[in-house]
Parts: structure tokens; C-alpha cells; sequence
């Protein structure tokens, strides 16, 4: 009974998502949905302006929102099996309890020990020292998973918008004069970005500025881009480094429940000694669902058609059989 099997097919789920999301961003480029314009607002001063003409397709943040429930559900699922191998039970006792921790406080953390009471003390020392408030709370990648799959569950879709990934302009002034350029925004916000402000000094109004804005667009999630963190790394490369984290984390239980994992070039060679030192359980063993037979039910009156199955197809009559 491999109870850590779902975890790995939940990551393997969220690459399938990830590849999608990759082709609905590359189709949506095909169209050309952006456009660019070099706007002067007088006196020689000039705004590089973005906006998309076509917005995000919305099935980018569905796929997204799916992506999401696989990294998060495969932590719990993660907590799930550790508390079956510990307890020697499927299913654990408390299942209903059980979830992996992400918390940004230490109050809540111990507000909520008791849902890790079948756990081993190891594995509440090792889950603590994963948890945002033990660390950078923005770089932290259980908080980014959790607070992102926490609005696109509870909520309402995470907000798709595009990132000024690139930007490099090359702009012609005129002979004499001299330029001044200002950084500005980096995220589409309602369909816009205002990217840089150029100043060109002296300035007179039969001069013309041009310029090539040379710009590389990312997808962007507007809740994500709060992040100074994250922000710095291209969309693509996020989740793929979350998915690592996430599968590291699948392997570090598992190895430790089982003595084996299909991830084993994630684990130090020190970690994989303190494991085998631990006494480990045998393999943990089904329980069955308590049941009761329903109340004696009286007999109705049938045909001979029903009795052949002719309502039924495929089902015909059975004998009883003997122990």
C-alpha cells in the first residue's frame, strides 16, 4: 500500500497544468494583444505607455487556480500518509484534523498543534521550521502557495494580468538635446502600464522623439506581483521551482516513513542517516468502516421480466452460493 503514490500523482498533475498555461500564454502572444505608444504630455516630457488590447484568456487563471489545488491538496496529502505510517492505520485517527501547516504567526502555529498530535515530535520540529513567521514571510514558498490557493478557493480567481519582464528602449532625440529616463510601472494594472517617463531637455515643439521599446511580457498574477521576491523571477521559473520544493517535500516524508523514495537526489546523505536511525513502523494496516445492516425491509411483488433482467442489461439471474 504506497499512501504517498497520490502525492507524487497530484505534483504530476500540477506539471500537466503548468505546460497548459505555458501554451494558453504563448497562443494568447500569437494575436499580438499588446500594443505600445510614446505619449508627450508637454514640455518635453514623455510617457512610455503598454496596454493590452486583448486581455489574459480567462482559462489562464482556471488552469492556474487547478495548479494551485494540486500543490496545496499534496501537502495535506503529504500529512495524511506520514500520520497513517506513525499510527499504523488507514485511515489515521483524526484524519478529518489533519492538514499541512501554514502559518504566519506563532499564535496560530500553536493554536493549531492538535491537528499534528499523531505526527512524530521530528516531524513537528521539521514542519515548524518550514512555517512563513520562522522565515522571510515574502520569500517563503509555503506562503506563497497557501495564500494564492487560499483566494482562488475561498474567494474568487487570482487576478491574470502580464509583467514588463524586459525592458530595454532605444530611443532617438534630437541632436543638442539630452534625455532623463525614469523608470515606472512593471505590472499591467487595468489593462496599462506606464513603463518609463522621458524627459528630453532643451525642448522645443517642432522636435520628435521616437523610440523602440524592445519589451519581453510575462504572465503575471496581480496578487504574486505584490511580492518583491517573487516578482524578480519570471513566471514560468516560479512554478517550476514550487513544484520542486513541493516534490522535495514528498520525498523527505516519505523516505523517512518508508526508507525509500522515487525522489532520492533530493535528500542529503546526513538526512537519509537520521532516518534509518529511527525505528520505523511496519507498513501501516487497512481499517475497516464501521457499518450496520438498515432495518428489516419487506419484499415487493416483482415480474417475471425484472426477475430475467430485461430492464437490466447485462445482469441476469444468480444462484446463492455456498461458503
Amino acid at each position: 500500500m504506497d499512501l504517498f503514490d497520490t502525492c507524487w500523482r497530484r505534483i504530476e498533475r500540477a506539471d500537466v497544468h503548468r505546460g497548459c498555461l505555458s501554451e494558453i500564454w504563448n497562443e494568447h502572444l500569437e494575436g499580438h494583444p499588446f500594443n505600445f505608444d510614446l505619449i508627450h504630455e508637454g514640455g518635453g516630457v514623455h510617457i512610455l505607455r503598454v496596454w493590452e488590447e486583448r486581455p489574459l484568456p480567462a482559462d489562464f487563471t482556471i488552469r492556474l487556480g487547478e495548479w494551485l489545488y494540486n500543490v496545496r491538496s499534496c501537502l495535506d496529502y503529504i500529512i495524511w500518509a506520514t500520520a497513517a505510517h506513525v499510527t499504523g492505520t488507514v485511515p489515521p485517527p483524526d484524519e478529518a484534523t489533519l492538514q499541512y501547516p501554514i502559518y504566519e504567526s506563532k499564535k496560530a502555529w500553536e493554536g493549531n498543534l492538535y491537528r499534528l498530535k499523531h505526527l512524530g515530535e521530528h516531524h513537528r520540529q521539521m514542519l515548524w521550521t518550514m512555517q512563513p513567521f520562522n522565515s522571510d514571510a515574502d520569500a517563503n514558498y509555503l506562503g506563497a502557495i497557501n495564500n494564492l490557493a487560499r483566494i482562488d478557493r475561498h474567494r474568487r480567481p487570482t487576478e491574470g494580468t502580464a509583467y514588463i519582464a524586459e525592458l530595454e528602449p532605444v530611443i532617438q532625440i534630437p541632436d543638442g538635446a539630452s534625455p532623463t529616463l525614469e523608470w515606472g510601472q512593471r505590472v499591467l494594472s487595468q489593462g496599462r502600464a506606464d513603463v518609463a517617463r522621458l524627459t528630453v531637455r532643451p525642448w522645443t515643439d517642432d522636435m520628435q522623439v521616437t523610440v523602440n521599446p524592445r519589451v519581453g511580457i510575462d504572465p503575471e498574477v496581480g496578487e504574486w506581483a505584490k511580492s518583491a521576491f517573487w516578482r524578480r523571477i519570471r513566471f514560468s521559473e516560479r512554478l517550476r521551482m514550487i513544484q520542486i520544493f513541493v516534490a522535495a517535500e514528498i520525498a523527505v516524508y516519505e523516505y523517512d516513513c518508508t526508507g525509500r523514495t522515487r525522489k532520492l537526489e533530493a535528500l542529503t546523505d546526513s538526512y537519509r542517516a537520521e532516518c534509518d536511525a529511527r525505528v520505523r513502523n511496519g507498513p501501516p494496516r487497512r481499517v475497516a468502516e464501521p457499518w450496520a445492516w438498515s432495518s428489516p425491509a419487506e419484499p415487493t411483488p416483482s415480474t417475471e421480466q425484472r426477475f430475467l433482467g430485461h430492464d437490466f442489461p447485462g445482469h441476469g439471474p444468480g444462484s446463492s452460493t455456498r461458503p
